[in-house]
């Protein structure tokens, strides 16, 4: 019987836990909140977005940051397996709009609870204290030195600690540092999954609108790199939604170099949309410019709209000439903000960057460089899209790892 230390009470830290005690080991999990699994209740907006009910391929292309270092951990440990892995444990899941997949109780409660009741049943040791170093020896790792409770050896070591998103949940970069001291290189962690910060402040005057059924196109130095459909989110100083969090995935450590495109009628060509405008305009001929717009577009939009055009608020609207028609056409058609920066980590769902994937043998999981040294979860340069996608990673990983 080995004796297995896993650092961090998370998603893949808990998997490891259960994997490594179910092959007959001494299990110590060690987490430095009271209780365990403190992220994990608060994804998924607290309803826990477990996975994504799709193949390999699917998940596959939804990562984001070395997709090909998660294929051994996804096809051990996939989407389906996953679902029945929970609900062989009691745990009733659904399966919603985009193959999301939720427990039929919409509580993450209810996922941390069924985890913890295994982690009992198969007598893990939850230590509640923080690993300050991983001990080693003729760089083998031999144990770790807790903050309050002294020396604790070990046969093997998984580190699960996180990555630096949520701070306040625990997530706050330790295990990098962790990693580092061994003499891994750490990719620079960065905020994913996030708000942006815009140089246009204008749109920040219709703070509280939810925009539903846009299109949005990042932009690189004029160049498109990524387009989606679906709602984005104003806030007071800053911009969030399911649009706005997948974008932030394609912007790297120079913010400044992108752009928002919004395409708020993505429904109609630009034909159609002039049409569209062509009947309003005569059904309000006789109207301010500011009072025709509002069977178009959302009010707390217009006065944004208006402001970025160059027609007048209180011009009449027969007095608007085709040149002005066409340059409203071109603001409903590609709305342009200028991005200034991501929201920090304080916000952000998952963090980029952190154990370089080339210092891990990705079948076993375990270092390159540190004999009996394993990792899983955010701690490992791995990142995706939303839609389940990053939980199937951290358990996935978490699943292979306590396995080996």
């Amino acid at each position: 019987m080995a004796k297995v230390i896993i650092i961090g009470g998370g998603p893949a830290g808990m998997m490891a836990a259960l994997r490594a005690a179910k092959n007959q080991n001494e299990v110590f999990l060690i987490e430095k909140n009271k209780n365990l699994g403190k992220k994990l209740l608060i994804t998924g907006k607290g309803r826990c977005n477990l996975t994504n009910y799709s193949d390999l391929n699917n998940h596959i292309k939804n990562i984001v940051d070395q997709p090909e270092f998660m294929y051994s951990s996804l096809a051990e440990f996939d989407a389906y397996r996953l679902y029945y892995f929970f609900e062989g444990l009691g745990l009733k899941l659904k399966i919603e709009r985009g193959d999301r997949v939720f427990p039929k109780s919409n509580r993450s409660q209810s996922v941390l609870r069924v985890l913890q009741k295994e982690l009992y049943k198969n007598e893990v040791k939850i230590i509640t204290d923080q690993v300050i170093e991983i001990l080693t020896e003729a760089q083998t790792a031999v144990g770790v030195k807790l903050k309050f409770g002294g020396q604790l050896k070990a046969d093997k070591i998984i580190l699960a600690a996180g990555g630096a998103s949520y701070p306040q949940t625990g997530s706050d970069g330790s295990g990098f540092k962790l990693a580092k001291a061994l003499g891994h290189q750490i990719t620079k962690p960065e905020p994913g999954l996030c708000g942006l910060k815009t140089k246009n402040k204008l749109i920040y005057e219709a703070e509280s609108l939810k925009l539903k059924y846009i299109e949005l196109k990042l932009l690189k130095n004029e160049k498109e790199i990524y387009s989606v459909f679906g709602d984005l989110n104003i806030r007071e100083d800053y911009l969030d939604g399911p649009l706005v969090i997948s974008a932030s995935m394609f912007i790297d450590q120079n913010p400044a170099d992108y752009q928002l495109e919004i395409d708020l009628k993505p429904a109609l060509d630009y034909q159609s949309l002039d049409q569209r405008i062509l009947r309003d305009f005569e059904k309000y001929a006789n109207k301010f410019f500011a009072n025709s717009l509002g069977d178009l577009l959302p009010q707390k939009l217009i006065p944004v709209i208006i402001k970025s055009s160059s027609i007048a608020y209180n011009k009449t609207v027969n007095q608007i000439t085709a040149a002005e028609r066409e340059e409203l056409l071109s603001l409903l058609k590609s709305f342009k903000i200028e991005i200034k920066a991501k929201k920090g980590f304080k916000r952000s769902i998952v963090t980029r960057g952190g154990v370089n994937t080339a210092e891990i043998n990705p079948k076993t999981l375990a270092s390159k460089l540190i004999e009996n040294l394993y990792f899983a979860g955010e701690v490992i340069d791995v990142a995706a899209l939303t839609g389940g996608y990053n939980l199937q990673i951290a358990f996935a990983t978490g699943y292979k790892a306590g396995s080996n």
